[in-house]
């Protein structure tokens, strides 16, 4: 028995040795995370929706010609920046594809609007934010006899849900504001701020 336990306690010992001979041990390398994209990082996107013009609601403030073919499709293409998780920057141009009709006339009335914004994020889980967006506009009607263009306030609301981390998905409303006074002469500006619901999908580009 004796010299089982001084046999053991040589194996032991040399066991020690040999280990510490050759140095500590090597860390075990960590497995590599699962890429991510940055909170910043520039993105390029397109949306398209319903919109509505409002046209309409001159029927009603005037009590004059008939108003047809206000709403229809819309679409937008948009650039932006995200700054950080929370804000980002963005730069639009929205397009009204129907061609807004009034009383008899022949003629149409094609909206379009550049715009301009920040966006204020509220994430709520990893892949999924809520938002809300506030800025100026510039919104232009433009027909045969008729041209008006005006600058103003700008804003909406929606929901990001990110499909990959370079690949975001989003449903929004957006108000472009125009001029709502009526006046009858010749430099009138009244044009009627436009609604924007819409779906998109977006790409970020990791910097």
């Amino acid at each position: 028995m004796k010299k089982l336990l001084v046999v053991s306690a040589i194996a032991a010992f040399g066991l020690t040795s040999a280990a510490f001979a050759g140095g500590l041990p090597e860390e075990m390398p960590m497995a590599p995370s699962a890429v991510s994209s940055s909170d910043t990082g520039v993105y390029l996107g397109i949306e398209g929706g319903y919109g509505l013009t409002n046209w309409k609601n001159l029927e009603k403030l005037t009590g004059g010609f008939k108003i047809s073919n206000d709403n229809g499709v819309v679409g937008r293409a948009f650039l932006g920046y995200d700054i950080n998780r929370y804000f980002a920057t963005e730069v639009g141009y929205s397009y009204f594809f129907n061609k807004v009709k009034a009383g008899n006339d022949e003629g149409s009335l094609k909206t379009q609007n550049v715009d301009l914004m920040l966006k204020l994020k509220a994430p709520v889980v990893d892949n999924f934010d809520l938002y809300a967006k506030i800025g100026g506009n510039y919104l232009m009607s433009k027909g045969d006899d008729i041209s008006v263009k005006n600058f103003n306030v700008a804003f909406g609301a929606g929901a990001d849900y990110s499909i990959t981390p370079n690949i975001i998905a989003n449903v929004e409303w957006l108000r472009f504001n125009g001029n709502n006074k009526v006046e009858f002469s010749d430099d009138a500006k009244y044009q009627p701020s436009t609604d924007a619901f819409m779906v998109g999908l977006r790409y970020k580009f990791d910097l």
